[in-house]
């Protein structure tokens, strides 16, 4: 029962940020509608012209747009697209025109294009920084907007549609026929879109709709029939008779509408005697809340009291050799970062670096420097894959496939193509699925590789990600008992449950990171490896008989960019050794990399391009799953009103979207 539970709120967390992420849209500003207004005309000849003045809030944005979907059998394309903005002295300036479409229009123009074969847009340029309301008129005109049949007329329109990114405060609009009916009853209107919405008849030639609050992805469309002819120019005919089929659709629609209401009505009463009986049921339980929590925590306190920390054998200053010699950059962080705030794979990029440093050592890899003063990574010779440990062989992956993505790209022979790291990022962008697997799989197989050498006590991963788990519950938790506090539910229990819940999570926290451990030859060995990094810190100030060979710093420094300490330990170098600052002479050509690292802040430049590659692979990663997601979203049907008729949702002219960027 306590797993479900446990299962059930975290479904819950999941949800609601998976709710977040799908209505979150990401652009360059903001855009709050605060009013929309609608003025339509419907003409003799079949054309609407229609008048919409955007009352926005803006800001940070250059471009704002409006989309309408493509559909002749519906439709015949929009013309005549005018722009302006109207002042607050009333003067109004008019945008100008342009016939070449742009991502971000340039300020004071616009454009009506065909921007894909099935989308229309109007988009226009206002380079807004700082928050603004700003007042703008689109005009348009929807050529073959109504359709004639034989019994009646039809304009059926949808003005917002469910790819709109912008709620509006308050949407109104007027429909003016080309002339008056000559009997009210032969002009039949509805609406579809929110609950909140109206539409009335106003006399004989005009119809109003609006709707006080529109929520983004919610679509408003209209639909009037005129049984008398007065569309005497339109040549948009279709030889039917369709007024039974009009009535028809939108009776059915409003009885569904009448039924969700009714529905709605219903639930708000049972939601009202659930809370009732919520309020009782979460009272009754405060009692058993203390007691559960009170035995938890007890429970655990006493557990995190009983772990036995694991303490070097033997305390040491300072390190010369290297605690093992056959380490990767890999092995020598995922000791030296155990246990560290600062982790493993928080500091991969360096971890990474060192390896590419270590590559270079071993003459896999060189580094050399092009004319533009960039550097150049060239792959010396094909290598077997027993050859290299499983951190060096994932690095060298990512150098291999980068060369093999870079010389496909520029149509070079693969063997003589050098990349930078500018190509590992593009690499990166492009590949996120293989580069992020064989960055992120580094730590486990380091670990795996440690556990064999018995440094590392695998068993206690296990206690440990159980500890996670129960902390992820703990805040998940404290993190619903908030939501609900949110919902304005202020009972004793809830207070109670966010604040044990916390201490719970702080207990697991702390029984998480204790129960990792290194076994006593690891701890003794991570002590090895911090009292080398401190000698490479300081060993310039340090009174030694013998200081070792330079050219064995080349080694040091593998390491030293692996602990993010490489720029510190090339200072005390060149304190002990002066001929490093004389970049002219022949001093560097017994050296591997000295030379760059000297030079260029070589290892900050790869850490940083690393970093930048792997931030790029998250992002592609990112961007490729939420584009992946996917949902439907359905519309509610406006209330009746008087000469009106409330109808159910559907789309139908066009797939109207609203947007900045």
């Amino acid at each position: 029962m306590k797993k479900k539970v446990i299962f059930l709120i975290t479904i819950f967390l999941i949800s609601i940020l998976f709710i977040f992420s799908l209505n979150t849209i990401s652009y360059a500003g903001y855009q709050d509608m605060e009013e929309l207004n609608y003025d339509v005309q419907l003409n003799e000849d079949g054309t609407v012209d229609v008048v919409e003045t955007w009352n926005i809030y803006v800001s940070y944005t250059n471009t704002l747009f409006k989309d309408f979907e493509l559909d002749n059998s519906k439709y015949g394309g929009i013309t005549n697209v005018k722009v302006s903005e109207v002042l607050d002295s009333g003067e109004v300036l008019n945008f100008t025109k342009t016939d070449e479409y742009a991502y971000h229009v340039q300020k004071g123009y616009f454009y009506g294009l065909e921007t894909k074969s099935d989308e229309f847009e109007i988009a226009w340029g206002v380079s807004i920084d700082s928050g603004t309301t700003k007042t703008y008129k689109i005009s348009y005109t929807i050529v073959d907007g109504i359709k004639t049949y034989n019994d009646c007329s039809e304009f059926y329109w949808q003005f917002i549609g469910t790819s709109n990114e912008m709620h509006v405060g308050e949407l109104k609009g007027t429909i003016k026929l080309p002339t008056a009916v000559k009997n009210k009853e032969n002009l039949k209107v509805w609406a579809h879109g929110p609950l909140n919405g109206e539409i009335q008849i106003v006399d004989n030639e005009t119809v109003s709709f609006e709707v006080s609050y529109l929520t983004t992805e919610t679509m408003v469309e209209t639909r009037v029939a005129v049984l008398e002819d007065i569309f005497t120019q339109n040549q948009n005919k279709v030889n039917l008779n369709r007024l039974d089929s009009i009535l028809s659709e939108e009776t059915v629609w409003a009885d569904q509408a009448n039924a969700e209401r009714e529905r709605i009505l219903r639930n708000e009463r049972t939601q009202e005697i659930i809370e009732i009986i919520l309020a009782i049921l979460l009272f009754l339980a405060n009692i058993a809340i203390i007691v559960f929590y009170i035995i938890k925590i007890v429970k655990y306190a006493i557990a995190l009291s009983d772990v036995k920390v694991l303490k070097p054998e033997t305390k040491i200053e300072y390190f010369r050799d290297f605690p093992d010699k056959e380490a990767t950059p890999g092995d020598a962080a995922f000791l030296y970062y155990f246990d560290k705030k600062d982790k493993f794979k928080d500091n991969i990029s360096k971890i990474v670096s060192a390896t590419m440093l270590d590559l270079a050592l071993k003459k896999i890899i060189s580094f050399e420097e092009d004319e533009k003063d960039k550097i150049r990574i060239k792959i010396n010779y094909p290598i077997e894959k027993s050859e290299l440990k499983s951190d060096e062989l994932s690095v060298y992956k990512i150098l291999l496939d980068t060369r093999k993505y870079i010389a496909k790209k520029n149509k070079q022979d693969e063997n003589e193509t050098t990349i930078t790291m500018k190509d590992i990022e593009k690499y990166a962008k492009n590949n996120d699925r293989t580069f992020l697997s064989n960055i992120e799989g580094i730590e486990s197989n380091v670990g795996d590789r440690q556990a064999n050498k018995e440094n590392y006590d695998k068993k206690s991963e296990k206690i440990s990600e159980k500890w996670r788990s129960k902390k992820i519950s703990y805040y998940t938790a404290a993190f619903v008992f908030v939501c609900l506090l949110g919902l304005m539910i202020l009972l004793p229990a809830l207070f109670l449950g966010i604040i044990f819940n916390i201490v719970c999570g702080i207990l697991c926290g702390k029984l998480q990171n204790k129960t990792r451990t290194l076994t006593q030859k690891g701890v003794n060995e991570k002590e090895e490896w911090e009292a080398l990094k401190r000698y490479m810190e300081n060993f310039s100030l340090l009174d030694e008989r013998e200081v070792p060979e330079l050219v064995l710093w080349e080694k040091y420094l593998v390491y030293a960019t692996a602990f993010g300490i490489a720029d510190k330990v090339l200072s005390e170098l060149k304190v002990k050794y002066p001929e490093i600052v004389d970049v002219d002479g022949n001093f560097y050509s017994n050296y591997t990399y000295m030379y760059m690292m000297s030079r260029y802040n070589f290892d900050r430049m790869m850490g940083n391009g690393i970093q930048r590659a792997y931030n790029a692979g998250v992002s592609a990663r990112n961007a490729r799953q939420v584009a992946s997601a996917g949902g439907s979203f359905s519309s509610r049907r406006w209330p009746e009103a008087e000469d009106s008729q409330a109808d159910g949702g559907r789309r139908w002219r066009s797939e109207a979207g609203m947007g900045g960027r």
